[in-house]
This record gives C-alpha cells, sequence and structure tokens, in this order.
C-alpha cells in the first residue's frame, strides 16, 4: 500500500508540474516566433525587391483570384513546380539517391543535388502556405478548409522526413493541388461534373455506412462459422480473426488464396460467400449511381449557385488596407 501511496502521490504532483505550465501560451508564442521569421526571411531576403512592398490585397488577389492576369500566372507556374517535384520525386525513388540504403559514391553529388532540389521546392511552397495565411482576415477558415488541409499535407510530409525518412514519398499529395487547373483554365464543364460527383457520395455516404456496417458484421459471423468448420483439421484457420480475414477476402473477390478451407463443409460455406459477394459488390455501385443520377437531375442554376458559396468571397476573406 505505502508503495501504491508513493506513485499515486508522485504522479499527482507530476501533474500539478504540468498544469502549472501554460503549454498553449507557450505553443502560441511559438507559431507567432515562427511566423515572424518566415515573414522577416520572405519580405527582406528571399522575394524580390519590385514584390516587397505589395498589400494584403494586392497578395490576395495574385494567389486566390485566379482571373487576374498575375494570378493566373502565378497559378501556372505553382502548378509547374508541382509537376516537376512529382517527377524528381519519381526519379529519387527508382535511382535511390537519398534512400538510406544507398551509400558510397553514389551519395555524394547526387544526393547532394536531389536533396538540395527537394528542399528547395518543399520551402516554396512552404511560403506560398505561409503567403495564403498572411493575406487572409480569417485564416483558419482556410486552414480547415480542403484546400487549405490540401496545401498543408503537400509540406508536412518533407518536414517529417526528417525523422522518418520514408515519409519523403507522401510528398507526391502534391498532385492533389493540380485539380486546381479546373479553376485556373475556367473548366466550368469539370467543374460542375465535380461537384456533381462529390455531392453523389456525400448524399449516398450514410447509406454506404450502413450497409458496409451489415456487411462487417456478416464477415465476423462467417469467420466464426469457418473457424468452428475448419479449426479443427486446417491450420489456416487457428484463429476467429483468421476466420474473418478470409471472409472479407472472398466476400470482396478478390482471393488471394493463402487461406483456403480443406473440409466439405468449409468449400460448402465458401461457394455461398462467394456468391453473396457479387451482390455485396453491387449494393453501394447501385447507391451512388442512383445518387449520381438524381444529381444530375438538380436544376444547374441551384449547382451553380452551391460552387459559387464555396469559393472564397472577397468582401470577407481578404484584408482591407
Amino acid at each position: 500500500m505505502r508503495l501504491i501511496d508513493s506513485i499515486l502521490n508522485l504522479a499527482q504532483r507530476i501533474w500539478q508540474r504540468l498544469s502549472a505550465v501554460d503549454w498553449l501560451g507557450r505553443a502560441s508564442r511559438l507559431i507567432d516566433w515562427i511566423g515572424r521569421i518566415m515573414h522577416k526571411m520572405l519580405f527582406q531576403w528571399l522575394m524580390p525587391t519590385k514584390y516587397r512592398s505589395l498589400t494584403k490585397k494586392q497578395i490576395f488577389e495574385i494567389i486566390f483570384k485566379s482571373d487576374t492576369p498575375a494570378g493566373k500566372k502565378f497559378d501556372v507556374w505553382l502548378l509547374v513546380l508541382i509537376v516537376l517535384n512529382i517527377i524528381l520525386l519519381m526519379v529519387d525513388s527508382v535511382t535511390g539517391t537519398t534512400s538510406t540504403m544507398t551509400t558510397g559514391v553514389t551519395r555524394s553529388w547526387r544526393f547532394v543535388i536531389f536533396k538540395a532540389l527537394e528542399w528547395g521546392f518543399t520551402i516554396v511552397f512552404t511560403f506560398e502556405y505561409y503567403l495564403r495565411i498572411y493575406c487572409l482576415k480569417r485564416p483558419m477558415k482556410y486552414v480547415l478548409s480542403f484546400w487549405g488541409i490540401v496545401d498543408f499535407l503537400s509540406i508536412f510530409p518533407s518536414y517529417l522526413s526528417l525523422f522518418f525518412p520514408t515519409m519523403q514519398a507522401l510528398t507526391v499529395l502534391r498532385l492533389l493541388r493540380v485539380m486546381r487547373v479546373f479553376r485556373i483554365f475556367k473548366l466550368e464543364r469539370f467543374q460542375l461534373e465535380t461537384f456533381h460527383l462529390l455531392n453523389a457520395l456525400r448524399a449516398s455516404a450514410v447509406k454506404i455506412f450502413i450497409f458496409m456496417l451489415f456487411v462487417l458484421v456478416a464477415a465476423v459471423i462467417l469467420g466464426a462459422l469457418m473457424y468452428s468448420i475448419e479449426g479443427e483439421e486446417n491450420p489456416a484457420f487457428k484463429s476467429i480473426p483468421a476466420g474473418i480475414y478470409w471472409a472479407v477476402v472472398t466476400i470482396t473477390t478478390v482471393g488471394y488464396g493463402d487461406v483456403t478451407p480443406m473440409t466439405s463443409g468449409g468449400r460448402f460455406l465458401a461457394v455461398i460467400v462467394m456468391l453473396l459477394g457479387y451482390s455485396i459488390i453491387a449494393v453501394p455501385t447501385g447507391i451512388v449511381a442512383g445518387e449520381t443520377i438524381r444529381e444530375h437531375r438538380r436544376p444547374a442554376n441551384r449547382l451553380r449557385r452551391s460552387a459559387v458559396e464555396r469559393q472564397y468571397d472577397e468582401e470577407n476573406e481578404a484584408v482591407k488596407n
């Protein structure tokens, strides 16, 4: 009892000390300090002299408005950098230049060049992300938006690779930003089709979730049945989770073949599950198809209005000078 009391008292003292530290305040000051450093580096050292006097409103129009000459040029160059970065990443994965498995002479000049290019792209995208936040009146609305999350995920893996080198491959998420090409080149038809598809998926999400929940229950029951039939004679079904794994692989018609029934009862149950798998695949497809047809029957003006509502409102988002 004394040992337990001592441990509890020690834990209580540690908790009191941790509670006394203003972690939220420290994090806020750290973010503010990083922002000041990035601002100074960008506006005093890296950015060309003729662009250092740009106001927040002008930066907003260049970055977020693709209907202006400067905004369109900015977006086109951004897409070019994204494509070049993805090509560099693929070449690196083929040659293994910056891989941790590469040693010796091959890591000399190639390693330095590839790493310099990769981090050069990362720094450019990091400052571009900072400018997007810097020129907004309500930056958290952008940070938590779809494009804000995509932009953040496009740069975060590079910094995470400092601790986990294999995470560098996740910078391929920058390819998601290429979808902005529909907005840049005014491909309204593709935009409308995209909204049709997203709305259909959103409308069918609940139905598909409920259906997949029933599929999961069926997989557990079928896996338990197969374990009870095959468990004593087939070492592949040594546990109920192994039976569930077989049921999921069979229901989805993947059929790896690494786990197969050996008894007559097991094979009979496998035939039932195989036939069941076709209907299970057809149901979600039918749900999405039905919602897609219903979505296409909506008036086009309503869809355009909902698309416009998703875009940034300059009067609410741009910072007044």
